[in-house]
């Protein structure tokens, strides 16, 4: 169950937990390692959604208790009169605050924050990224993260030590988590926050966040994290300038530098990387502009960057187990579990692409529909049905989407049914909404392939993150100096 493939070595000195590793092929990149490890989720938290409400309730119950002991003494009616007003307000605001505080209690997750393309987070600017996993494992296990510094590219981790880019401890022990009440499938529900006071970086760049398990110091999961410090500014928003709209759609930005860069060589000092869907399988790098001029590097306006646009993402939607919800065709519940099957699909390439919102790839788990009171999600066995005359000629079916990762696993590999002419597959999810695509893994191929079983549509919307790197002279770091990210409609 727990293998670490004999690829990461944890060792303790002093303090201070480091891992060893050269992770010349990336084995370690967006892994998972423990099968029990589940439903890996983050959002983005600001401060003001990181604030605790119980401060807030306890000065708003000692403003109102002020309040009314004002009005017990106060002869004058006029002044009774507007004494209760301000009691009634600071009851309506006690009220909303106490409810915000119940609701994200019931989610768990903190569904309050926006749903995050990518785990950036700026340098020094009071965000943090709030973590979520679940682990099924019946013996309650205890975790601990560290993290990494890596280059540019994520070919290869950087040779420093930890004081060289953290501030505190070289890793933390993961203290929240609770245990879902109610739920057919049992399983630890793990939380924590990072960075925080206890584990933070000082300088911007890319971060292999590791999660283990504290006492065996087995790696369970690793999660690409950015630490961004916007020093680059984007001069225009980055938009499509195609004229081939049916096969690719191609990005074009530009960017500046303030003149304490004046020095740079743009060629060798300043990398970029363009990502659709924060997708890592299609990603494009640019080592040099296509045009500098007066502090301007301007991209994709000769040299194209172009990604194949793909097709509204099909969804699972289960955020309820007592009925069937769109595109579910059937739900059993069972002495222990649940099953969920979903309405058979089939090739789309030459359907007409119709446009819906979705969450371009991402997914969110959740316990509750509209107007019914939010619970601890649970866990269902969903059976995927897709129908084809005949199996892919050298070639797998699989699902893939923000749920695999964008990668292709076991999991979600489909079989073909001879005798049904249909390919079948059955995974394990957490109840919530799920985008997905069904995808070819062509023999001797690790490429997503979905020309035949999606198809392409230049109106499609996607989501496009730019992330601008700058590696001074003689520099040990590639460091994170500008991020954006544009949903574009075509």
């Amino acid at each position: 169950m727990k293998n670490i493939l004999g690829i990461f070595f944890l060792f303790f000195l002093g303090t201070s937990t480091l891992l060893s590793q050269d992770f010349d092929d990336l084995p370690g990149v967006d892994a998972v390692y423990f099968e029990d490890i589940k439903s890996i989720e983050y959002r983005i938290l600001g401060n003001d959604d990181q604030a605790d409400p119980t401060a807030q309730i306890g000065a708003l119950n000692e403003e109102i208790a002020k309040l009314k002991k004002r009005y017990s003494t106060e002869e004058d009616l006029d002044k009774q009169t507007a004494l209760q007003d301000d009691i009634n307000t600071k009851e309506r605001q006690l009220n909303t605050v106490y409810d915000d505080k119940m609701e994200r209690d019931k989610w768990r997750l903190k569904l309050a924050a926006p749903l995050s393309t990518m785990p950036i987070v700026n340098l020094n600017a009071g965000q943090t990224i709030y973590w979520a996993f679940d682990d099924l494992n019946e013996e309650p296990t205890r975790y601990s993260y560290t993290i990494i510094p890596f280059n540019w590219d994520w070919s290869h981790r950087l040779d420093v030590a930890t004081s060289e880019y953290l501030d505190g401890f070289s890793y933390s022990e993961i203290n929240e988590f609770v245990f879902p009440e109610l739920t057919v499938t049992n399983y630890t529900a793990q939380r924590f926050s990072f960075p925080n006071n206890e584990i933070k970086p000082t300088i911007s760049g890319n971060y292999l966040l590791v999660v283990y398990e504290t006492n065996s110091e087995e790696v369970a999961f690793t999660r690409r994290v950015f630490v961004a410090r916007q020093e680059f500014a984007f001069v225009d928003d980055i938009r499509d300038n195609s004229f081939d709209r049916d096969s690719l759609q191609n990005i074009n930005f530009t960017i500046s530098y303030p003149e304490i860069y004046d020095q740079l060589a743009p060629a060798r000092d300043v990398k970029v990387v363009v990502l659709q869907n924060g997708r890592y399988d299609n990603a494009r790098s640019i080592e040099k502009p296509a045009l500098v001029m007066n502090s301007r590097l301007r991209y994709g306006y000769q040299d194209k960057i172009g990604f194949k646009p793909g097709k509204e993402f099909r969804y699972i939607m289960m955020q309820t187990l007592d009925y069937p919800q769109l595109g579910t065709e059937f739900v059993n519940r069972n002495k222990d579990n649940y099953e969920v099957y979903l309405k058979p699909q089939e090739e789309r390439s030459y359907h007409p692409n119709f446009f819906y919102r979705d969450l371009n790839g991402k997914f969110v788990t959740m316990n509750g529909v509209q107007n019914e009171e939010p619970g601890d999600p649970d866990y269902a066995h969903v059976y995927f049905t897709f129908y084809q005359d005949r199996p892919y000629y050298k070639a797998d079916l699989y699902v893939v989407g923000k749920l695999t990762d964008w990668q292709f696993k076991d999991e979600f590999r489909l079989s073909y049914n001879n005798r049904e002419g249909r390919y079948e597959g059955e995974a394990l999810l957490k109840q919530g909404y799920y985008d997905y695509y069904y995808a070819l893994k062509q023999d001797g191929s690790d490429q997503i392939d979905i020309d035949r079983t999606e198809g392409h549509a230049f109106q499609t919307s996607n989501d496009y993150t730019v992330l601008v790197y700058y590696t001074p002279p003689n520099g040990r770091f590639d460091k994170l100096v500008a991020t954006k990210t544009l949903s574009i409609n075509y």
